[in-house]
């Protein structure tokens, strides 16, 4: 059984889903994988007995991508009623969370899949985005990718997942009202804006398409972190069309590439952040939809924990430049 509990001093969800202790987990410490060839990967192809069943499979046999019910998930269709304590508030943590295994091959990463197959990929995740999106209860569908060992991730073969979430994170409710406040003052997106004084000032652009504009981001987090925008006011995942999809393959993979090469084996993670609830979009005061890069290079420490106060030892600017050489 999962359940949510809220931080009162916070206002943060925190999912509690014991269940997850129990999945496999390929790494040793960092990036030295586990010897698992008695134990062999459920994400290979052959091995789609060890999985639950498939909700979506682009070809029966030859499959190149393979979409199933999380099975540890960390929300759940079901679930039993949740006991509260009086003065504490808590949920059952009711949702969707969904696997999306992008190659049937054990080794090959993102950056070196075709770009016809990364545009795939990005169909078929719009397509469970919208199906989890209309699910009763879900008030916001986060989709992500884990990849590498110090980003979170579990099994070493490429994955995405998609949750559906009971509940709006705090992050989420924090990009809406400032992209709100933003747009009452000055009538006019946040982002937009951002794009904008990017393209002129040009220090932090790092590639440009028709459609598409990567940044690092002025006052990032993590080190060579990027964000991929679409140049129009697009609030979310589900408005992408096929020509803007198209370019988004395009520059994810050249900018992953480019991330794989700051040194071996290094960890990232790929956050779609939409631009706000679907009440926020049609009132028009919605963010920009976006892709934001995160590499993992150092962890959070003290200062981070306590403050939410990051120290980043890569400019942005510094950033920029290594993503704009070929």
């Amino acid at each position: 059984m999962s359940e949510m509990r809220k931080n009162k001093l916070t206002g943060e969800w925190i999912i509690y889903a014991e269940n997850r202790k129990k999945r496999p987990y390929e790494f040793e410490k960092k990036m030295e994988k586990k010897d698992i060839k008695n134990n062999p990967c459920p994400f290979c192809k052959g091995n789609e007995d060890k999985t639950t069943k498939a909700i979506f499979q682009d070809r029966q046999k030859d499959w190149s991508i393979r979409v199933f019910p999380n099975r540890f998930p960390a929300v759940e269709q079901q679930s039993e009623k949740i006991t509260t304590e009086g003065f504490y508030d808590a949920i059952a943590a009711v949702g969707r969370h969904e696997v999306v295994v992008d190659t049937p091959n054990h080794d090959e990463t993102i950056e070196q899949f075709s770009l016809e197959h990364i545009e795939n990929i990005l169909t078929v995740l719009q397509k469970r985005f919208l199906d989890i999106k209309q699910t009763e209860n879900v008030k916001q569908v986060q989709i992500f990718k884990n990849a590498g060992a110090d980003a979170g991730m579990s099994i070493q073969h490429s994955h995405w997942q998609l949750i559906g979430l009971p509940t709006v994170s705090k992050r989420q409710e924090n990009y809406e009202k400032t992209a709100k406040e933003y747009y009452d003052k000055n009538n006019s997106c946040i982002l937009c804006d951002m794009i904008a004084w990017e393209k002129e000032h040009k220090s932090r652009v790092c590639c440009e398409t028709e459609e598409f504009i990567a940044i690092t981001p002025y006052a990032s987090r993590f080190s060579y972190e990027i964000w991929l925008l679409p140049k129009k006011h697009i609030s979310s995942f589900a408005q992408l069309e096929k020509k803007e999809l198209k370019e988004l393959a395009w520059m994810m993979k050249k900018m992953l590439k480019r991330i794989t090469e700051l040194r071996e084996d290094i960890s990232y993670n790929i956050c779609f952040i939409e631009g706000g609830t679907e009440e926020v979009q049609q009132h028009g005061k919605g963010l920009h939809w976006s892709v934001q890069i995160l590499p993992r290079i150092g962890g959070f420490a003290g200062l981070e924990f306590a403050t939410e106060t990051y120290i980043n030892s890569v400019l942005p600017e510094t950033a920029a430049k290594w993503y704009q050489e070929e």
